[in-house]
Order: structure tokens, then sequence, then C-alpha cells
């Protein structure tokens, strides 16, 4: 007899070869990344912690503004892939282990090397980390000048601007609750210049919401049969359901 507080997790990706009555009887739950670029470095900053923010003795103030820097160089390739192939050629996927193993050479090189390697990290980061999921010789252009922009001696200046928008540059050294609150202050609908694109861009990404929205609208409504009945709203969205 099965124990009452048995649980069974099962993790897939979208497959029609997945069992429908595993589905039906199941409890659904989905993991969505978090969209926009404060979101995004948000979310970065909440699962590095504290801890790790401040876990460079050797060079504190140069960790920080290059954590940073890889937070945002992070969520600006991410966010690329919503414009299509004007952001990149292929929709890669990255994830937080990319980040992780960044973080940990970055940390690594500035406690080993007496002066920051600039060059050697963007090699690692751009070209092995992340460049190693690129497959298209220009995305690979891409993502090597997009880091050398953030990875740069540059970035230690408090005036060093990340982008063409002011608001956007690795804040001054300081506690890590004072970086979340400089991350809460950035707008939540980004311009397309943050992530070396031109401002037309947007009209990309919004036709493709708008078409994606229209689409879903069609399917839900109701189709007019062949012999004169057709189904309601309610019932046709009950069988997607």
């Amino acid at each position: 007899m099965m124990n009452g507080d048995y649980r069974l997790w099962l993790t897939t990706f979208s497959s029609p070869a997945f069992p429908v009555p595993v589905l039906q009887s199941g409890i659904k739950l989905t993991n969505e990344p978090p969209k926009g670029l404060k979101a995004n470095m948000l979310g970065t900053f909440m699962h590095i912690g504290e801890d790790c923010y401040e876990s460079c003795e050797a060079k504190p103030r140069e960790y920080k503004k290059l954590m940073f820097a890889l937070a945002y160089f992070h969520a600006a390739i991410l966010e690329r892939r919503k414009y299509g192939a004007i952001g990149w050629n292929e929709r890669y996927e990255w994830m937080n282990s990319d980040f992780d193993c960044s973080n940990m050479q970055l940390l690594l090189f500035l406690s080993e090397q007496p002066e920051v390697p600039y060059q050697a990290l963007n090699y690692i980061v751009s070209e092995v980390n992340y460049g190693g999921r690129v497959t298209d010789d220009r995305d690979i252009r891409t993502i090597n000048s997009l880091l050398r922009k953030y990875f740069c001696p540059e970035i230690m200046s408090d005036n060093y601007r990340l982008s063409k928008l002011d608001i956007y540059y690795a804040p001054p050294e300081g506690s890590f609750a004072s970086t979340i609150e400089y991350i809460n202050g950035l707008p939540l609908d980004e311009d397309p210049e943050v992530f070396g694109l031109h401002p037309n861009a947007n009209m990309v990404y919004e036709s493709g919401v708008v078409a994606g929205f229209l689409n879903s609208v069609i399917v839900i409504q109701p189709r007019i049969a062949s012999a004169g009945t057709g189904k309601s709203p309610e019932e046709d969205a009950r069988e997607m359901a």
C-alpha cells in the first residue's frame, strides 16, 4: 500500500511523448525566468547573496564593480533574445550556472593576481563560459564586444556608463543593500540601447508580442461547425485547460 505522504517529482521538457494521464493527474509547476534587465539583475543578486558579495578580501572594490558588470552582462545577453534575429542569430540557452562559474573565476583571479587581468577575464567569460554555447561566428563577435565594454579598466570609475543612457552604471563601492537599492531604482521598461541595439529594435519585439497575443485570442474563439453549431468561448477554453 502506498504511503499517503509519498510524492514523485518529474522534470521534463515540453514533449508530445510525455504521458498525458500523468499530466492530467499531477500538479504542474513551471519556473519562468525573470523578464527585463531589472528583474534579471535582482534575481542574480538574490541568488548570490550578501556573503558572496563581500567575499573578496584582496580586492573588494574591484570585485564588486566587476561582479556588477558580470550580472549586467548576463542580463543583457539574455534580454537580447527577445528581439529575435536582431539580438542573436540563434536563441542560446544561457543559465545561472554560466554566471556562477564566471563569478567564481572572477573571485579566483582577483584573489591570486596582483593586477586585474582584464584580457584573461574577457577570454574566459565570453569565449569559454558563455561563448561555449554560441555557434554563430557573428554572435561570437557580438558577445565578445559586449563584454569588452563591461570588463575594462574604465569600469572602476564611478562616472563610467554601461550604455548610452546615464542611469546604467556600476554603482560606487558600498554595501549589498545599497546595490540592491540602486537596482530597484532602474526602470521596468528598458530602452534597446541598454543592450547595444538601435531604438527601432523595439518595433520588432512589440510586433511579436502583439502577434502572439492575437494568435492566442484567435485560438480560443468559437469555431463554426459544418452542422451550423459552434462551441462557446467557455467550452473552448475548458477543452484547452
